[in-house]
């Protein structure tokens, strides 16, 4: 069933009124009934803003409302942080709020009580003015650039827009970032006024303290977790590629061959990382290692393992007491015998390991940050990485993601696939071949006719060429299939690439009917 608009009267009426921007865009539930999005554009300035709307508390649902907050701040003896299950947390505060009422003869009508209880819940188990903002599937980010600015959001139809939710006081700003900051286990001060984090559901934050390093006082950004992961179903018909590239990838990762994806911010890196990871073997041991937890797979034997800030000063070794980097766990992971290893972002030390793991017939599955081939060899050749010539030869494909403008549109392409093929014995040059690449005015995918790692793929399995580009046409298949039918929820995903490992004739089959 879907979720209708309240009615257009006073008690809606949002801080900016609907008066200055008369356009209604959109609009839709956040959490219904209590809370909406309105996107106006102003005819006059052409400025798109993304509005939250709330149910109101009329005067003496207010007052009631400050003294059932205090009294909880007051008498919780529950810290709701160690609630794992959301709906037990609020549940319990529910239920506190009615012996409150009862408790102190507030008085109150069922209608007056849930929406205290929504601002209850909103203020205490939430984050606030910008709860509603989390709970929108449209929003990507939600940042704050100080006091008294609009916080921006990236909506995933109207991309960066300015909303009506601002911090006006430095003091409430300030006391936000640090319950940002305490909510995903981190400490935040002035001695220490920077921290990178993710909140419990995943999403990755940063958070700038006072006026320390942000002039415009505390900031932060939150690029919010998708719930539900896009999968390769996805980044196909969003055309990030075509099915002929996710086919590639599927047979060159089950043949264990090492990819690296590169791409600036917000160019979907980790997303693409997360969609490819899936075609690995449904009961390979893998071990992921990131610095904030963003990698999200179906497989049962897989190690999500994350770096640790450490604690206090800096001790002799340059490192934080308990300080736990990429680099140690890497070290750690390469004594669990993974068959396969993925490393969310590699920048620092951890990048020779893993080349080294690469080279003794690991396979990795990695990010960097870098908008060419010739970028990726770069920075990997410089400090800190200083990776020798003759190690890069362990790396097979590197994938460039951008997020590109299409109709004064952004979107996310991948924009080339090229393979190492080696290095020449007399320049020391390293030999690339692309394999795919995005023709911009045409928006489609050019394949160069010709893969060396399908060719050694080919003499691994003493299979002809022929039978290499049959099977990836299969795979092709079955990608176009499930497309056609928008089978892209990551479990019906996953259940379909396994079913393929199994017995790959009868999901063919089931395909190639599906597509008729």
């Amino acid at each position: 069933m879907t979720e209708k608009f309240p009615p257009k009267d006073d008690k809606f009426k949002p801080v900016s009124s609907i008066e200055s921007a008369p356009v209604l865009e959109e609009t839709y539930p956040l959490i219904p009934p209590f809370s909406y999005c309105l996107i106006q554009t102003d005819p006059l300035s052409n400025r798109t803003q993304y509005i939250v709307v709330e149910v109101p508390l009329e005067q003496k649902e207010e007052e009631k409302f400050k003294i059932i907050k205090q009294i909880l701040i007051e008498e919780l003896d529950v810290d709701f942080s160690l609630l794992k299950e959301k709906d037990r947390a609020a549940e319990y505060l529910r239920r506190k709020v009615f012996d409150i009422v009862k408790d102190y003869n507030l008085k109150l009508k069922e209608e007056s009580f849930d929406r205290i209880l929504y601002y209850v819940q909103r203020d205490l188990l939430g984050f606030g003015k910008i709860e509603p903002m989390l709970k929108d599937h449209m929003i990507e980010d939600i940042s704050c650039d100080g006091v008294g600015v609009p916080l921006y959001v990236w909506h995933r139809k109207h991309e960066s827009i300015p909303s009506n939710i601002s911090f006006d006081d430095a003091e409430e700003l300030d006391s936000f970032v640090i319950k940002l900051a305490q909510r995903s286990g981190r400490h935040i001060s002035v001695a220490n006024p920077i921290v990178d984090a993710s909140l419990a559901d995943g999403s990755r934050i940063n958070i700038t303290y006072g006026k320390e390093v942000t002039q415009r006082g505390s900031t932060f950004t939150i690029r919010k977790f998708r719930s539900d992961p896009m999968t390769i179903t996805d980044l196909v018909l969003l055309n990030t590629m075509d099915p002929l590239i996710g086919a590639f990838y599927w047979f060159v990762i089950e043949n264990r061959h090492s990819v690296m994806i590169a791409g600036g911010v917000a160019s979907g890196k980790t997303t693409l990382l997360n969609c490819i990871s899936m075609f690995i073997l449904p009961d390979a041991k893998i071990i992921s290692i990131e610095d904030t937890a963003e990698v999200n797979l179906p497989h049962e034997n897989w190690i999500p393992s994350v770096a640790r800030l450490g604690f206090g000063g800096i001790e002799k070794d340059g490192r934080k007491r308990g300080e736990i980097s990429m680099f140690d766990l890497l070290k750690a992971a390469l004594r669990q015998r993974p068959d396969y290893i993925l490393v969310g972002e590699i920048r620092g030390e951890e990048a020779y390991m893993l080349f080294q793991s690469m080279a003794t017939g690991h396979l990795g599955l990695a990010t960097i940050h870098g908008d060419s081939v010739e970028s990726v060899i770069h920075r990997l050749e410089s400090e800190p990485m200083n990776i020798p010539r003759t190690l890069l030869r362990s790396l097979d494909i590197v994938c460039v993601q951008a997020k590109v403008r299409l109709a004064g549109k952004f979107m996310r392409r991948t924009v080339a696939v090229t393979e190492i093929a080696g290095v020449d014995p007399v320049t020391n040059e390293l030999l690339t071949n692309p394999v795919f690449k995005w023709n911009p005015r045409e928006d489609n995918f050019t394949f160069y006719g010709r893969s060396y790692i399908v060719e050694r793929i080919r003499d691994q399995l003493g299979w002809s060429d022929q039978d290499c580009w049959d099977e990836i046409e299969r795979r092709k298949v079955v990608l176009r299939w499930m497309v056609k039918k928008k089978i892209r929820h990551w479990q019906d995903v996953a259940t379909i690439i396994r079913e393929y490992y199994s017995n790959p004739e009868k999901t063919f089959d089931r395909a190639t009917r599906g597509l008729q």
